[in-house]
C-alpha cells in the first residue's frame, strides 16, 4: 500500500512536460506566466493520473484553493475560464464558481445561468 501512495506523485510528475507543453508554461486558471506551476488533479480522480483529469496551476491558485471561503475578488478571472476548450479546466473552473454562487456572488450566480455544458462536462462535475 505504501508503495501506491509514492507512485501516485512520482506518475504526476510524469506528466510534467506535457502539461508545461499544454499550458505553455501559465497557470490554466488564472493564465498568469513566469511563477512556478504545479500539477492539480481534478477529481473524482482516475485510478493512475491522467493528463485529461489534470491541470497546471501557480502558487497563487494553489494557496487561494486552500483557503476555506474563496476570495470573490480573486477569483473574477473564472468568468471567461468556464468557458474553457480542456474539459478538466472547465470542471475545475465551474466548480469553483459553485463555491462562489453559494458563498453569495452574484456574479457568480449571474455567470452560471448563463453557463451551457456539454453533457459530459455536467456528469463529471457532479460525480462524487
Amino acid at each position: 500500500m505504501a508503495h501506491h501512495y509514492r507512485a501516485r506523485p512520482d506518475d504526476l510528475a510524469q506528466l510534467g512536460k506535457d502539461l508545461v507543453r499544454r499550458s505553455h508554461a501559465h497557470c490554466e486558471l488564472c493564465g498568469k506566466g513566469g511563477r512556478a506551476l504545479a500539477p492539480h488533479e481534478v477529481p473524482p480522480l482516475p485510478p493512475r493520473p491522467e493528463l485529461e483529469h489534470t491541470i497546471m496551476i501557480c502558487g497563487q491558485c494553489q494557496d487561494e484553493l486552500a483557503c476555506g471561503e474563496l476570495n470573490p475578488l480573486y477569483w473574477r478571472f473564472l468568468e471567461t475560464v468556464v468557458w474553457s476548450d480542456l474539459p478538466a479546466v472547465q470542471v475545475m473552473a465551474v466548480r469553483l464558481v459553485r463555491r462562489l454562487n453559494e458563498q453569495g456572488e452574484n456574479w457568480a450566480t449571474a455567470l452560471l445561468d448563463t453557463l451551457y455544458l456539454e453533457p459530459a462536462i455536467g456528469q463529471w462535475l457532479d460525480a462524487p
